[in-house]
């Protein structure tokens, strides 16, 4: 029981001495900054008074900057105005403009139709909103050759660049 009683002193005193120097640590830090402070402040010296400049009315009437009047038109022309029809589809990609197409002078292809007949394979394919019904090798718009037809998608040439469209893709060309 000696043993016992004699390690509970000896942890009670270890509790002690570190509670007294958490004390002495926070009470010392507290009244060293507050020291500090006020040492700052009452070292500072605040002006009682404030500079008093001496203003040359002539020269401020020579300078005519206090009759002049503002009268700029401003131009509204360039302001971006949002309204119903030119409010962008949130599908269509960020890059494209919605007008893309016939307007800057880009060709707009979409398979619409991929079917079999009679064991060959058939395309509609949409070019700037005239639809064309096509096999492979068929020639449209002056410039596509269809190269292959799969189940989703139309291979076609255009000069010496091959172009694949998708089934509910829009391309641009």
């Amino acid at each position: 029981m000696n043993a016992k009683m004699k390690k509970i002193k000896i942890n009670l005193s270890y509790l002690v001495i570190i509670g007294v120097l958490i004390i002495i640590i926070l009470s010392g830090g507290c009244t060293f900054t507050g020291r500090f402070s006020n040492n700052l402040i009452i070292n500072d010296t605040i002006p009682s008074e404030i500079a008093k400049i001496q203003i040359d009315e002539n020269e401020l009437k020579n300078l005519d900057i206090t009759n002049k009047t503002v009268n700029e038109k401003i131009d509204t022309s360039n302001e971006i105005k949002i309204t119903a029809d030119k409010l962008r589809d949130p599908f269509m990609p960020f890059y494209l403009n919605n007008q893309q197409g016939s307007e800057t002078g880009k060709n707009k292809l979409f398979v619409e139709k991929i079917y079999s007949e009679d064991g060959i394979f058939y395309a509609e394919i949409n070019l700037n909103d005239a639809v064309y019904k096509l096999k492979k090798d068929d020639l449209f718009g002056k410039i596509y050759q269809v190269k292959a037809i799969n189940a989703d998608s139309v291979v076609l040439l255009k000069g010496d660049e091959l172009i694949t469209i998708y089934m509910n893709e829009v391309y641009y060309d």
